[in-house]
């Protein structure tokens, strides 16, 4: 997110505690005043990601008061 610009005037954001996190893994600046801001979970997974993890996270969107988020599922690359 940070090389693609985010992370406001610093070019920092929020890494939440690792472990338990209800839903969000990091809240990073949208612009570089600090006015609107992006909530991350990115978790590993080695399947689909269905409508419940999905459901989950828009819920701690929503706990949160955030307007933005985005859902990074990455994936394992198994040589």
């Amino acid at each position: 997110m940070l090389k693609m610009g985010y992370g406001g005037y610093s070019g920092d954001g929020t890494l939440g505690p690792q472990g338990a996190d209800a839903g969000i893994d990091g809240v990073i600046q949208e612009d570089r005043l600090g006015l609107d801001f992006i909530y991350i979970q990115a978790k590993r997974w080695e399947n689909p990601v269905g409508r419940p993890e999905i459901q989950k996270f828009v819920g701690a969107l929503h706990g949160n008061r955030a307007r933005k988020g985005v859902f990074i599922p990455a994936c394992r690359i198994f040589h």
